[in-house]
């Protein structure tokens, strides 16, 4: 039986007669059931529409001391979704043009109750109330997803600004050989600090793909590395498990393929690092064949695990977002359940689909293929041990050059300058885009490349690269964004910007950057080093600086370079120790002490026949002409790093 369409109506008369009649002929109206609720009175019709819902209104003209108009005037200014249609037992034009100019949606004679022109009015009322309900769940379904973009890309800008100092820190640590026994704890942040970043990531991709904003960007890929990288990523992981993880070549393969190598590396990752955590004794084993279907290629991967695998009534459920295969079993397994719902959209967006297949305590199999065109590259043998990458630690370059940081919070700007200023390179920070601008428009110093961040107060990166460009500024400037979208690097490249660098900062990204626009200066041997270091021993040094926490500090990093320290706190106790001893090899100068500026200090120190090398510490550059005139030929910006340290003693 037909569902009938449910159709509240309010039916405002003060004749019992007209309401019957009214009654009759709406239930002769076919697909429609209307229930009908029937009132005469002014004050109880206004109160009903306050509380209740109707989908149409019938005012008669007529009510007494009031009239239908009146009802329609109030009831348009509480913003009601009803439909209203006027009904009066004389045409009456002018009353008519005031009907609909107070809001009724028609207007109709007693007389045409029981004619078709009745009917057709009724359901085109409800055909137009109908309309209007879809476009404004439209409406509000856009305005939900413009909203919901929004806050992800203000979630992603808010969340990836801490990891940038917390991974960045973290791998500053890590390297520091002093930290050596505190490393496990170290690399338990720094993996943590990892997994946070690509739940991020997952979190980013799955909005995408609901808002079907994902898109694929294809390209020649070298097919050998890409599958090598997974023995590189999982090996250890498998190590530790004591399973085996092997990668298949099934006959030849193309040297590369046309595809997206970032989303084709995603899909693989997330498949094999589940094999890997369900799969408790046994092996994984990731198998690679050429399949040929009419004139098209395919490539065809699947992973296969002898783990605890999947009940069947469960095989769908896994590809949701947020459910989890352990479900079937145990909720000992870390993860959000993302994994296997953006594996399988990728798939879908390389026009295929993923296939499981699974027994409880056996293992399972997900496989799924990708299409490569009816044109490969010559099929040949992958030798994937050629392709092994070891893993070795990112090496600071040694480099020499000016190098802006535009960035408005500190941990940023104090972990660039840390990163930056270990390869030797000169570095100088901006808080915002409109120092950036004045720096550079200024021409007192060359920089010869600027990394500037895109959210900063006064002016932003953006502003600030359209107003360089303008102003025929064309220093390299690389954009530091928490924005990966290809959308926004697209804009961000229009504006001006050099390249991109996305946050949290990819070291290795950094250090190439670098490498493109300074100058490379040789680096020591290792025998030279050691020499150096040793005669760090009969190094005597002397910091005036009258922060304590700064002092103390300095103290510290030079101890560690193995020099004898001494540390005063203002302009006048460095005078009255010079009276006393003069012999020192370096002296670091606060720039602004409390009681004086480290440039007198520096004339000073002179007349005292000192002939020490001298070194300005300060927040900014001073004038070369006053370094010049003080004969200082060292200056190090805050904060000060061990590497700004070592070069200078």
């Amino acid at each position: 039986m037909e569902k009938l369409n449910q159709v509240k109506v309010l039916l405002v008369e003060d004749d019992e007669d007209d309401y019957l009649l009214t009654v009759d002929y709406l239930e002769q109206i076919p697909n429609y059931q209307f229930d009908v609720t029937w009132l005469c009175d002014y004050q109880s019709v206004l109160d009903l529409l306050a509380k209740k819902h109707f989908d149409l209104c019938f005012l008669d003209y007529q009510l007494g001391t009031h009239t239908g108009l009146s009802i329609l005037k109030v009831a348009k200014s509480l913003k009601l979704s009803t439909t209203f249609m006027m009904l009066t037992g004389q045409s009456d034009e002018n009353l008519d043009a005031q009907a609909l100019a107070f809001g009724a949606d028609d207007f109709l004679l007693k007389s045409e109750i029981n004619s078709p022109r009745f009917v057709r009015a009724i359901l085109y009322a409800l055909s137009r109330r109908d309309l209007e309900s879809e476009r404004l769940e439209r409406f509000k379904a856009e305005a939900e997803s413009r909203a919901k973009d929004r806050f992800m890309a203000h979630l992603s800008h808010e969340l990836r600004t801490p990891l940038t100092s917390i991974i960045g820190y973290t791998q500053l640590l890590r390297e520091n050989q002093q930290h050596s026994t505190i490393k496990p704890e170290l690399d338990i942040i720094h993996n943590n600090s990892e997994h946070l970043l690509n739940l991020l990531n997952d979190v980013l991709d799955l909005s995408k793909i609901n808002a079907s904003s994902l898109s694929l960007e294809k390209e020649n890929t070298a097919l050998g590395p890409l599958i090598a990288d997974l023995q590189s990523v999982f090996s250890m992981e498998a190590a530790k498990k004591g399973i085996a993880l092997n990668i298949i070549t099934k006959g030849d393969l193309p040297k590369t393929i046309n595809t997206d190598a970032k989303r084709l590396k995603q899909i693989l990752i997330n498949l094999v690092y589940n094999a890997i955590k369900f799969t408790p004794k046994g092996k994984v084993d990731v198998v690679f064949e050429l399949l040929k279907q009419n004139t098209q290629y395919h490539l065809k991967v699947s992973v296969i695990d002898t783990g605890i695998g999947i009940a069947n009534d469960k095989l769908t459920q896994i590809f949701k977002p947020f459910e989890q295969i352990q479900d079937t079993i145990t909720r000992t397994k870390e993860g959000a359940g993302l994994g296997l719902a953006i594996s399988a959209a990728l798939v879908k967006l390389f026009g295929g689909e993923i296939n499981v297949q699974s027994q409880l305590g056996e293992g399972s199999t997900f496989s799924f293929s990708i299409h490569l065109g009816e044109h490969i590259d010559t099929c040949q043998p992958l030798d994937l041990a050629l392709n092994q990458k070891t893993q070795t630690p990112t090496l600071a370059p040694t480099l020499s050059g000016n190098v802006l940081i535009v960035e408005d919070l500190p941990e940023i700007q104090t972990l660039l300058n840390n990163i930056i200023s270990s390869t030797g390179a000169c570095v100088t920070c901006a808080n915002n885009g409109r120092e950036a601008v004045d720096l550079l428009s200024s021409q007192q110093q060359q920089f010869d490349i600027v990394f500037m961040d895109l959210h900063m107060p006064e002016m932003g990166g953006k502003e600030a690269i359209i107003a360089l460009r303008e102003r025929n500024i064309h220093s390299p400037i690389i954009a530091l964004t928490a924005a990966a979208q290809k959308d926004n690097i697209d804009t961000l490249l229009a504006l001006g910007f050099d390249d991109i660098i996305t946050k949290p900062i990819n070291t290795e990204l950094l250090y190439q950057s670098l490498q493109k626009h300074l100058e490379n200066t040789p680096s020591k041997t290792s025998n030279a080093a050691t020499s150096n270091f040793a005669n760090r021993s009969e190094k005597c040094i002397l910091v005036v600086e009258d922060d304590k926490n700064a002092r103390d500090l300095m103290c510290l990093l030079l101890q560690s370079l193995d020099c004898e320290v001494l540390g005063v706190g203002s302009y006048g106790e460095c005078v009255e120790l010079l009276k006393h001893d003069s012999q020192f090899d370096t002296i670091c100068l606060d720039l602004n002490l409390s009681d004086g500026s480290g440039l007198s200090l520096a004339s000073i120190i002179r007349e005292h026949n000192c002939d020490a090398n001298l070194v300005i510490v300060s927040g900014s550059e001073p004038p070369a002409e006053q370094l010049a005139e003080h004969q200082i030929e060292h200056v190090i910006l805050k904060p000060v790093s061990l590497n700004d340290l070592k070069n200078v003693i």
